[in-house]
């Protein structure tokens, strides 16, 4: 099956790994979700684990949409997917893990509880401070201990809270117990109870999240059922432009080791038939688009001719004036007059309405 995870600081992917065979990317951004799926065959599933914020815009509530709406099985847990899963449950988005479903559940409401700072994909985006859902499971786990009591946990549990996530860690908050002037034996106690039990929920999310989908894809996904209409908006439809532009200038640099923008520059002055054809091929699939001939989404190339002869019928007023004018500047009026008063097309062409499409529509 075709899986993709996002995945970064919550597990390494080499343990991910070791549970399921998929496709491990970077924490997720915005763009990447829709880049899976735009003009593709999109996968099986998708996993969202871990995603970037802050310096980059967060990954859209309608990317997640737009991939379910593409049959998509999408899962969330752990950090950004969990907070995602949590919003999106009730749109088709599978929430997994006990992070999932704080959010859900209204325990959790703030973004603050999953973050972290971490380094980058060189250093296996070590965390470098702790998350507050961790703190708050590992100071729940000793008190249902008995190693610090009631007070002690809800005192600690308040100064997490008010500290900055990236300044968030056990020994900052061991030193903060200490200067509240909190009992030395139940923070002693503590500091052993977390070398000993590590409590990391995140980390067990997120394997939980690769568990699920290992165990889902072994049971054979069923057909995404949707309850909701994706409504297209400006700002949609100018991320779609971005996300394809992105993956053009990708393409380009890979097949011919330069940019989009110098491509397209030589083509107009070198090559300009290729521009002209490629150009076409764009403006008819978006018309038969509009149309509602194809999916907007559809883009095998072996369609295009099938496409170009639907349109040509559907726009022949359209066409007829530009053809002509064509035809006058070019100097081919009478000679395309004598070959039309003997021309026998080949075999009568298909009535208006009823030629067949790849995408399964008629026009």
């Amino acid at each position: 099956m075709n899986v993709y995870v996002f995945l970064g600081p919550s597990l390494p992917a080499a343990r991910a790994r070791e549970v399921l065979d998929a496709h491990y990317l970077s924490p997720v951004t915005c763009g990447d979700v829709t880049d899976l799926v735009l003009d593709r065959d999109p996968p099986a599933a998708i996993g969202i684990v871990d995603g970037y914020f802050e310096q980059v815009p967060t990954v859209w509530h309608k990317e997640i949409l737009f991939a379910i709406s593409r049959g998509v099985r999408v899962y969330g847990a752990s950090s950004m997917g969990a907070l995602r899963a949590a919003e999106l449950s009730a749109f088709g988005m599978q929430g997994v893990g006990r992070v999932f479903e704080g959010f859900a559940s209204g325990e959790y409401t703030d973004d603050d509880e999953v973050a972290i700072v971490h380094a980058g994909a060189e250093d296996c985006y070590r965390p470098l401070s702790e998350a507050m859902v961790n703190l708050r499971a590992g100071l729940a786990d000793a008190a249902a201990a008995g190693v610090i009591g009631p007070t002690t946990h809800d005192r600690l549990v308040a100064v997490a809270k008010d500290t900055h996530y990236p300044d968030r860690s056990w020994p900052r908050l061991l030193a903060d117990g200490r200067d509240l002037g909190l009992p030395a034996d139940e923070l002693d106690g503590l500091r052993e109870h977390v070398r000993r039990v590590r409590p990391d929920v995140k980390r067990a999310d997120a394997l939980a999240l690769v568990e699920r989908v290992r165990d889902d894809l072994a049971a054979g996904l069923p057909p995404v059922e949707l309850t909701f209409d994706l409504e297209p908006t400006f700002y949609w439809e100018k991320l779609l432009a971005v996300v394809r532009e992105e993956r053009a200038a990708r393409r380009v640099g890979e097949v011919l080791g330069g940019s989009a923008d110098m491509l397209l520059r030589y083509l107009a002055e070198h090559l300009p038939h290729v521009l002209d054809t490629a150009l076409g091929r764009v403006l008819a699939r978006r018309e038969a688009s509009r149309l509602g001939l194809v999916d907007a989404d559809d883009n095998p190339l072996e369609s295009d001719e099938a496409i170009h002869r639907v349109l040509v019928r559907r726009l022949s007023g359209a066409l007829v004036g530009p053809a002509l004018s064509l035809l006058e500047a070019e100097g081919r009026v009478d000679s395309v007059r004598a070959a039309l008063a003997t021309y026998d097309p080949a075999g009568a062409p298909a009535e208006a309405g009823t030629a067949p499409l790849p995408a399964g529509r008629r026009e």
